[in-house]
């Protein structure tokens, strides 16, 4: 084979990486551990509405529905986590492609949909019981355009004795307040380009 053809081998493979990996609209991040207090936390998101295709880390599986004709979708993240307490956010800064939340679950448990202080769309659960050894499910639902995207945070904190200590609640509400951030920078992010 000469040079020429592996050439082309090689471009023909990483277009198909690379088509593989841009196909990904769901997806859970890296988990982050803290060591001192166990605290687990996690950005997770959609980066397009109506891009097929989910992800997963090695903690966790995402999945996406999505019907251009009703522009409804709906998300599912399914995770595993030790004994404790999580509380999860999403928000949206994607204001040209008229995202709207319409549900959010975790286990089953309806969280609060609603506006930010800045009138972005978003939804959240706060403090849930989940045990060791059970598969948890997050799901997020609602509407926007083929482009819409979102992201947010799913925290959680580790029971010590049974009940949950003021530094993992801290550390959880530091939580929400870095998806916040997050979110800012993408919106701004968004703006400049």
């Amino acid at each position: 084979m000469n040079i020429r053809s592996k050439l082309g081998v090689a471009t023909v493979a990483a277009a198909l990486a690379f088509a593989g990996a841009a196909s990904a609209a769901t997806f859970i991040d890296t988990w982050t551990t803290n060591t001192t207090t166990g605290a687990i936390s996690v950005v997770i998101g959609d980066t397009g509405l109506g891009v097929a295709g989910g992800s997963s880390s090695s903690q966790g599986v995402s999945t996406q529905s999505y019907n251009p004709s009703t522009t409804d979708f709906t998300d599912t993240f399914n995770f595993t986590l030790p004994t404790g307490t999580v509380g999860s956010s999403v928000t949206s800064s994607d204001t040209k492609n008229n995202l709207v939340f319409t549900g959010f679950t975790f286990n089953g448990v309806s969280g609060m949909i609603g506006p930010t202080p800045a009138g972005l769309p978003s939804a959240g659960i706060t403090a849930q019981f989940v045990t060791s050894g059970h598969q948890q499910e997050l799901i997020v639902k609602g509407s926007g355009g083929p482009a819409a995207s979102f992201g947010g945070t799913v925290n959680f904190a580790p029971i010590a004795g049974g009940v949950p200590e003021p530094a993992s609640w801290a550390l959880m509400i530091i939580g929400f307040g870095s998806a916040g951030a997050l979110l800012r920078r993408r919106r701004s992010m968004l703006v400049a380009a």
